[in-house]
């Protein structure tokens, strides 16, 4: 496994430096030491340089040109002339976030319907042209952005332009359009909660983000919002949000710069300029004491365990060191929690840390999946005994050095086709101003130091911030019941959450106990047999 991951590494970092996308470093130095005998003071000076080498990152060095349009289109430019096709990402500054209270899912009706198609491109031409040339089309709408990504050869960048550019001038949003999206939508909700542990998340997020419109309701949409949707709902959202103005149109790949601009300015300067609705951020609430629910799910045949805590936003440095702590817990065999549950304890099947990243207040979360027979409750003490680790004494430096370089590995590997990195750029341009942000972000990672990593796990995943969702299959007892200390009095006399299982506060009864996890059996009497039988007296002889 780790011989297949090394050869990965290297097969990406070689592939990206021959494109000239890399430029520094020697990642994996030769062995400097004499062949026998003591180390000379050269060899042993080589060998410190060496390992200094491999602690610093690789330098990325993707071309970044970057044009604004007079209707306020920025257009960002990264070309490479040895890839086999181009890639068009237009992504929006839109998101579930920004839809309104009652109208949840709208943002994900408004990207179907510019999916399917456009004036000039009836629903299914857009799919059908892009398949035809071997090419492919992907629409994704998350909390804060949507991106639309269009591949072909080399050799169609007009088309992918001209699609892209009717996509935004005109989509078709008829009444018998948004019908079918709106079935189909309400379909692919109920595949996503109807599949195995797919409820657990979406009952995480709405705890997480509690009393934060913005990201608590699911970027899915709420089934009453969604059955109820009007047609100028979509309307509405999508003039509020979808013009050149609240967009990036990102090119990566085998294009010429000049004629690409020709092309731009033929299909995309007559689009109007289109006043922008921006953002209307609220308060975001503290949470004070730990939030937990129990989610039953008939797909599954094991319990799992949702870790979930609100943090700062993805443009913050404390976001950085968290994605590293998400690496020294969850990422590979070695990690914290994936060699204790999995190899050691043998409680669980998978372990997954991750960060989410949201521009807003971000989501730190860790699914376990346990094994059968595994107590729930046992395997959240062990979890809870890591990140308490990790905030008291924080990692060693040969944890963190390991976990750089799987960030590393990971990173790079998303950048290794034309369409990820056009995405990757659009998304840096929309969401700190420069699409050049980009190859300075390994440079920041490594900049975050064991003290860094320490302080964020202590101040951003602490108890009283923490959400524990449990999903367990329908006929399941409780599993592992434990005490729990008392909240603080403040604590308890808070309302509960949303869900009549929900409850905050670190340790009450309903908590953890009667409401938190499923009720379980009235105790029932010892069977009689198991009593001990009483004494007879002797029977008494009648005397005659």
């Amino acid at each position: 496994m780790m011989v297949s991951r090394l050869l990965l590494r290297r097969a990406l970092t070689t592939g990206l430096a021959a494109l000239g996308l890399l430029t520094a470093g020697a990642p994996w130095p030769a062995s400097a030491a004499p062949p026998s005998g003591q180390p000379t003071k050269a060899a042993a000076g080589a060998a410190k340089a060496a390992a200094a080498a491999a602690e610093a990152p690789l330098s990325l060095a993707l071309p970044v040109e970057r044009v604004t349009l007079q209707n306020g289109l920025r257009v960002v430019l990264s070309a490479d002339r040895s890839s086999p096709t181009v890639a068009v990402a237009v992504t929006y500054d839109a998101g579930s976030r920004d839809e309104p209270s009652g109208r949840s899912g709208v943002a994900s009706l408004v990207t179907g319907l510019m999916a399917r198609g456009s004036r000039n491109a009836p629903p299914g031409e857009p799919r059908r042209l892009v398949a035809e040339r071997g090419g492919e089309l992907s629409a994704v709408t998350g909390v804060d952005r949507t991106t639309f990504t269009t591949a072909l050869p080399a050799n169609e960048l007009a088309l992918a332009l001209w699609l892209e550019a009717d996509r935004m001038r005109a989509p078709d949003l008829s009444a018998a359009a948004f019908e079918a999206q709106r079935k189909e939508a309400l379909a692919r909700r109920d595949a996503a909660l109807g599949a195995a542990y797919g409820k657990g998340p979406d009952r995480l997020g709405s705890l997480v983000f509690q009393g934060y419109w913005p990201h608590e309701h699911p970027a899915l949409g709420q089934a009453d919002d969604l059955a109820g949707a009007e047609l100028a709902w979509v309307r509405d959202f999508h003039a509020a949000h979808y013009g050149p103005g609240r967009a990036v149109l990102t090119l990566a790949g085998d294009f010429d710069a000049g004629e690409a601009m020709e092309l731009v300015h033929k299909y995309f300067d007559d689009i109007p300029a289109a006043p922008a609705t921006p953002f209307k951020d609220v308060p975001f609430p503290e949470q004070t004491s730990q939030r937990t629910a129990v989610v039953r799910d008939s797909a599954v045949r094991v319990p799992s365990i949702l870790y979930g805590w609100a943090i700062p936003p993805r443009a913050k440095a404390d976001h950085r060191a968290l994605e590293l702590a998400a690496f020294l817990l969850g990422h590979g065999e070695s990690s914290r929690l994936a060699a204790l549950l999995v190899r050691d304890k043998a409680a669980a099947q998978s372990v997954r840390v991750a960060t989410h990243g949201h521009r807003g207040p971000d989501l730190f979360s860790i699914d376990v999946r346990l094994v059968d027979g595994a107590r729930v409750g046992d395997v959240e003490k062990l979890i809870e005994g890591e990140i308490r680790s990790l905030a008291t004494a924080g990692p060693s430096q040969a944890e963190l050095s390991r976990a750089r370089r799987l960030l590393q590995s990971a990173f790079v590997a998303r950048l290794g086709g034309a369409s990820a990195r056009a995405r990757a750029l659009g998304e840096h341009e929309l969401l700190f101003g420069d699409a050049a942000h980009l190859n300075g972000e390994l440079a920041r990672y490594f900049a975050v130091t064991r003290e860094d990593v320490q302080r964020a796990v202590r101040e951003h995943l602490g108890p009283t911030r923490r959400t524990i969702v449990e999903t367990y299959p329908p006929d399941a007892e409780e599993l592992s019941p434990r005490p729990r200390p008392r909240p603080p009095a403040a604590a308890a006399s808070r309302k509960n959450g949303r869900g009549a299982q929900a409850t905050p506060g670190k340790g009450s009864t309903k908590a953890r106990g009667a409401a938190a996890r499923p009720a379980p059996k009235a105790a029932r009497p010892a069977p009689k047999a198991a009593q001990p039988a009483p004494k007879r007296k002797p029977a008494k002889t009648k005397k005659k």
